[in-house]
């Protein structure tokens, strides 16, 4: 299914709480020694956006939006657009290496602290798929802008021909995060004076089919 191209209003989204998230186990031993484990393979970002409404400049139009988009998404079923006003562009991002042979490319986004604070390419990093855009992007291979590719609406780059062996190729352009709201009742409490407040929406990030 196509996630539709609205979004929630932008005072609601930007605050919101969201941030992204790992599950991890951690076992101590009498020692105090530590084994680690992740549960998750992928970080995804949870939130919860009922932060926004309670400081909305609009309360009773984002109400609206929110239980028009609740109503029509189904609760947790439907996953919908979200802005991540913390994380949402990205800058001459490498997303893959030509080698001559292949031309399909999933667009990502690659988080390295040691790049970002001594630049350095790190070892410890992570590699980000970037599967719905806000924008149109800018594809370069080896630093020239090219228009010889179509892209997905997941953010599969697929390329005329394939981008010679050692070219980097890089992105620049706005992404959203599919979401669905994180539970399937809408926890509505009606003031006096006809005031209308949500005591917690929280929202995931949707992995996999959409």
């Amino acid at each position: 299914m196509t996630i539709p191209a609205y979004r929630l209003p932008e005072h609601i989204e930007r605050g919101s709480e969201f941030g992204p998230e790992f599950k991890n186990v951690i076992q101590e031993a009498i020692s105090g020694n530590e084994q680690r484990y992740a549960q998750w393979g992928r970080c995804r970002g949870t939130g919860n956006v009922a932060w926004g409404l309670k400081f909305s400049s609009d309360p009773e139009g984002d109400f609206k939006a929110i239980l028009s988009m609740w109503r029509a998404h189904y609760g947790s079923l439907r996953p919908f657009r979200f802005k991540d006003w913390s994380d949402y562009i990205a800058t001459d991002e490498v997303f893959g290496t030509g080698d001559g042979a292949e031309t399909e490319f999933q667009l990502s986004k690659t988080y390295d602290p040691a790049y970002i604070l001594l630049g350095v390419e790190g070892s410890l990093f992570y590699v980000r798929p970037i599967t719905l855009l806000a924008s149109t992007p800018v594809i370069k291979i080896d630093g020239a802008v090219t228009a010889a590719y179509t892209i997905s609406s997941s953010g599969l780059v697929t390329f005329t021909s394939a981008p010679a062996a050692a070219k980097l190729l890089t992105w620049s352009g706005e992404f959203d995060v599919p979401v669905r709201f994180d539970t399937d009742q809408l926890p509505v409490i009606m003031n006096e004076g006809d005031q209308v407040s949500i005591r917690s929406l929280p929202i995931k990030e949707g992995l996999g089919e959409s």
